[in-house]
């Protein structure tokens, strides 16, 4: 259901009066679904269709960055998760084994959406990599395969931003799914915001991308207008969209407002429910971690119904104040204004992932992979640089914790 744009303009007024304007869409209702009995799993969750690919897929998914369990998997599937985001890298390259020998072990695969992701260079090395996903996986088939972190300076694609429009990655693209081996395929991406938006908008061009999943959140989309334009532009030609990275904060301390309180929110999840509002995106992949996150976010998905213009509003307001770990909407300013060739805001993002789960070993790795240059900040004037970041980060002390923790 999209607004005319009167409609659309008056939304943003209202937003803007009640404290923060707002630019994002109501999506369609979701049916809410009762809760199971205790001890009883739940049916899965309300479902949205990805894109043009018409698939439906669970608003809400599980996100295995940390290293995941059989009794997590287990826990997830008896809540009616039925998506599964997982990558070659996450958990240090275990996390694809374990999910593989769960769904041998239990014969889930078919119930699920699986993405994965790996890191090619080249188009012909991204065919390559699908068969040892596929090994490690143990299934003859991935539903969405993801170029991981696309435009990130480590991955050393040339071209980078022509690639969601280039033939030979297309080319690739359909080789692979012409296979059957591959349902879908497009990149996530969490690159610099300048990158990021053009990547966006290229993958609405090219024709061969079927999803993205973008590092995103709802001060970004408030904000950064070409960014929002290019994600309107995904949605108008079919392109999926799967948000990423819509919490990234300290919520320790936030006053939530009665409003979410009676909805039975908490801070995390009324973030959810803001980006759900918004129909552009298919599911969030959520950081679910442990347990009670993971049903913390279910019972959030099962009970959603669109926010108002003064709840989203409201969810803007809670958010200006809180203290920020990354920053999704940087664009390079922090360094520029350090004095620095350093990947300031990258080195924030590993730093979070210590922050949120440990994951010291795997973290440590990618920052050690990151160019020389990019890991010394040296001489750089890190006050300078958090005031000129967007999300003002504090990097004395992020940098201190990477010197400490990771170089």
């Amino acid at each position: 259901m999209s607004m005319d744009p009167l409609s659309r303009r008056d939304f943003l007024k209202v937003g803007a009066a009640a404290g923060a304007a707002v630019t994002v869409v109501p999506a369609l209702a979701q049916e809410s679904q009762p809760a199971a009995e205790a001890g009883k799993a739940q049916p899965p969750l309300a479902t949205r269709k990805l894109g043009k690919t018409g698939v439906a897929v669970s608003m809400l998914n599980q996100g295995t960055v940390d290293p995941v369990t059989e009794r997590h998997l287990n826990i997830m599937h008896d809540e009616g998760v039925r998506y599964i985001d997982t990558a070659r890298s996450y958990a240090d390259a275990k996390n694809e084994t374990i999910i593989g020998e769960w769904f041998a072990k239990t014969g889930h695969r078919k119930e699920y959406f699986l993405v994965t992701k790996d890191s090619p260079r080249t188009p012909d090395q991204w065919v390559e990599k699908l068969d040892q996903r596929l090994e490690t996986l143990k299934t003859d088939y991935i539903d969405l395969f993801f170029i991981h972190g696309l435009g990130d300076d480590r991955r050393g694609i040339a071209n980078v931003e022509e690639a969601p429009r280039s033939k030979e990655w297309a080319a690739a693209a359909d080789k692979m799914r012409k296979s059957g081996k591959v349902r879908f395929v497009g990149f996530s991406a969490h690159c610099d915001i300048k990158l990021r938006t053009t990547l966006i908008r290229n993958a609405a061009d090219g024709g061969w991308v079927d999803a993205v999943m973008p590092a995103t959140d709802l001060k970004l989309m408030r904000d950064n207008k070409e960014f929002n334009d290019a994600l309107d532009k995904c949605h108008k030609a079919g392109v999926g969209l799967i948000a990423m990275k819509t919490c990234k904060g300290d919520m320790q301390g936030v006053k939530l407002v009665d409003a979410f309180v009676k909805k039975g929110l908490n801070a995390y999840t009324a973030i959810l429910a803001a980006v759900w509002t918004d129909e552009r995106f298919a599911s969030i992949c959520s950081h679910m971690n442990n347990v009670t996150k993971l049903k913390e976010n279910v019972a959030a998905a099962r009970s959603f119904k669109p926010l108002t213009p003064e709840e989203l509003a409201m969810v803007h307001e809670m958010l200006d104040g809180v203290r920020r770990t990354y920053c999704v909407a940087c664009d390079g300013s922090c360094r520029r204004a350090a004095g620095t060739n350093a990947d300031l805001n990258t080195i924030a993002r590993y730093v979070s992932y210590l922050e949120e789960g440990g994951r010291l070993k795997e973290v440590r790795a990618m920052f050690r992979a990151l160019p020389p240059e990019a890991r010394d900040w040296s001489g750089a004037d890190l006050s300078a640089a958090s005031h000129a970041c967007r999300c003002k980060l504090d990097f004395a002390t992020i940098l201190n914790t990477a010197r400490e923790r990771l170089a």
